[in-house]
C-alpha cells in the first residue's frame, strides 16, 4: 500500500509528499496576487518563488498557485495556510502537480503563463461583430500601448457550436500598469458608442495579473 502523511484531516499521496507547488482553492474571484501575497506574509509562510491567479477564458477560477523553491516547505507552509484568510474567506490549501501550460488563444493558464505582468485588460460585452480597428479607435484612444508589438487580441468564441452570444471579448495589452488599471477605470460598467448602440451593450473590464 502506497504510503501517505497525514496532517489533521488531510492524507497527502505519496507521489505529492515533495510536491513544489499548493494549490490554493475557495479564493474569492476578485482576488489579485497582492492579495495572495498578504495572505503569505500573514500566516508566514516560507519559501514562496511564485504566486499565480488562475484563469479560464480570462476569468478567475478561484484558484492560486503557490511555487515553492524547495519541497521542505510544504508541509508547513500547508499547515500556515490553514489559520489565514482572504477576504474573509478560508482558503483550501493542498499540494499540487500541476504542469506548466498555457492556451493563451483561449485565455486559459495562469497569470505568469498569459504573461500578463498586470499590463493586460480584458474587456466583454462588445458587439459580436467589433473588429480590433474599433477598438483600437475607440475603447484605446488617447491610452498608451506598447510600440511596436500586437497589443489587441479578439477572444475566440468556445461556448459550443449550439450556443449563441450576440457580444464578444478581447484581451488588450497596455504599455504600462498604470495604464492598464486607468482603462479599467475608464471603461468598465460604461455603455459601447452610447450615442449610436444606446444601452445595448454595456461593458465590462478587468486587470489580468
Amino acid at each position: 500500500m502506497a504510503a501517505a502523511i497525514g496532517l489533521r484531516r488531510r492524507v497527502i499521496p505519496a507521489y505529492l509528499q515533495r510536491a513544489t507547488q499548493i494549490e490554493l482553492s475557495n479564493l474569492p474571484r476578485t482576488a489579485t496576487p497582492a492579495d495572495v501575497r498578504r495572505l503569505i506574509l500573514r500566516g508566514q509562510v516560507q519559501g514562496v518563488e511564485d504566486a499565480s491567479i488562475e484563469y479560464r477564458r480570462l476569468e478567475p477560477t478561484g484558484r492560486a498557485y503557490l511555487k515553492l523553491t524547495q519541497p521542505e516547505f510544504l508541509l508547513p507552509n500547508l499547515d500556515a495556510l490553514e489559520k489565514v484568510t482572504v477576504s474573509g474567506v478560508q482558503p483550501v490549501a493542498e499540494p499540487s502537480a500541476r504542469p506548466a501550460m498555457s492556451d493563451q488563444m483561449n485565455g486559459n493558464g495562469l497569470g505568469s503563463e498569459l504573461a500578463s505582468d498586470g499590463k493586460c485588460v480584458v474587456i466583454w460585452g462588445l458587439p459580436k461583430a467589433v473588429l480590433p480597428v474599433v477598438v483600437d479607435q475607440t475603447i484605446l484612444r488617447g491610452f498608451s500601448v506598447p510600440p511596436g508589438e500586437d497589443y489587441i487580441f479578439k477572444i475566440p468564441d468556445t461556448l459550443g457550436p449550439k450556443a449563441f452570444t450576440f457580444t464578444s471579448r478581447f484581451l488588450v495589452r497596455l504599455a504600462s500598469v498604470s495604464e492598464a488599471h486607468r482603462l479599467v477605470r475608464t471603461i468598465h460598467m460604461t455603455n459601447h458608442r452610447p450615442e449610436r448602440n444606446g444601452a445595448r451593450y454595456p461593458l465590462r473590464a478587468r486587470v489580468i495579473y
